[in-house]
């Protein structure tokens, strides 16, 4: 499993404390620090990913010192000149990385904003950059979206929260590995507390033994068939596919009195209709001669899959 490195802004710790620093550099190879009154923890942590990395590596050191808050990660952000020099390349060559003038390369990462009058970026998608040309410091640190769960996971406590989920998909033809596909689906979706909070959102979605249900189908799925599925169930249920990322729509079969739906094409796709729902959110659809609808409710989820 590859090893990552993060760098953790805690409190409730002094680097006087020698026994709690000592367990930590001892046990974890932590290094504590601090400047201008803020402490950091830089810690390497090894899973599949940077969130079940940083959750064994945060649990560990909770043990190790239970008077230690970690708070955030620092995003460690960086100006030309700390690129330079962690780099050891001269400011005019980072200006002409920053100005795109290595056009043999990937465009370089936009700036996460504006300090004074310099602008700044994320040190971990430089770096991520920097290793398309052998000068990158050799660490994996995680991605913007996986520091964004991690932060999210600090503040809601040592444990995620857990949702309990009723998973509906049919087998699609010559594709005998659904079933696989939607497990992947659903566990991503299970860990990332996006979902888990748009479906804390929406109540309605949950059966009578209280999970949650979702619907998940291929985009290439005609439409008619999900609407089937979902008159089925009776009341609103949680749909989600994959397209350029895993997108979820609380959707229910129900017709409002006296509304008059969007009829789909015949032959449309799940693809089909996300894209009609993006451009019309509060209309009806229905999928034609059977008269199946679908009533799309609250906002549209969409988030990447790893």
């Amino acid at each position: 499993m590859p090893d990552y490195e993060f760098v953790f802004v805690v409190d409730g710790i002094s680097l006087d404390d020698h026994a709690a620093v000592g367990a930590l550099t001892d046990e974890l190879d932590a290094v504590l620090s601090c400047s201008h009154g803020v402490h950091r923890m830089t810690v390497s942590g090894s899973g599949p990913d940077a969130v079940a990395a940083a959750g064994a590596v945060v649990a560990r050191a909770r043990t190790l010192a239970p008077a230690m808050r970690i708070l955030r990660l620092d995003p460690d952000l960086v100006g030309v000149s700390d690129i330079a020099e962690r780099t050891g390349r001269s400011r005019q060559n980072v200006t002409q990385w920053v100005h795109g003038q290595r056009r043999d390369k990937a465009p370089f990462p936009a700036p996460e904003g504006t300090v004074g009058r310099s602008l700044v970026w994320l040190w971990s998608e430089v770096n991520a950059w920097l290793r398309g040309i052998g000068l990158d410091d050799g660490e994996n640190r995680p991605t913007r979206a996986e520091a964004t769960e991690i932060d999210w996971l600090l503040r809601h406590g040592a444990r995620p929260i857990r949702v309990s989920l009723d998973v509906d998909f049919d087998m699609l033809p010559g594709r005998e590995d659904t079933p696989d596909i939607a497990t992947r689906l659903v566990e991503h979706a299970r860990h990332t507390p996006r979902f888990i909070e748009y479906l804390l959102r929406h109540p309605q979605v949950r059966d009578a033994r209280g999970r949650h249900t979702v619907v998940v189908c291929s985009p290439d799925d005609q439409a008619a068939a999900v609407f089937a599925r979902l008159r089925a169930h009776g009341r609103p249920v949680v749909v989600a596919t994959i397209t350029t990322g895993v997108f979820a729509q609380v959707v229910s079969a129900a017709r409002r009195p006296g509304s008059v739906p969007v009829e789909l094409p015949a032959g449309a796709t799940v693809r089909d209709w996300i894209g009609l729902v993006a451009l019309y959110p509060d209309r009806e659809f229905s999928a034609g001669a059977d008269d199946l609808g679908a009533v799309a409710e609250g906002d549209p989820l969409e988030f990447a899959s790893r």
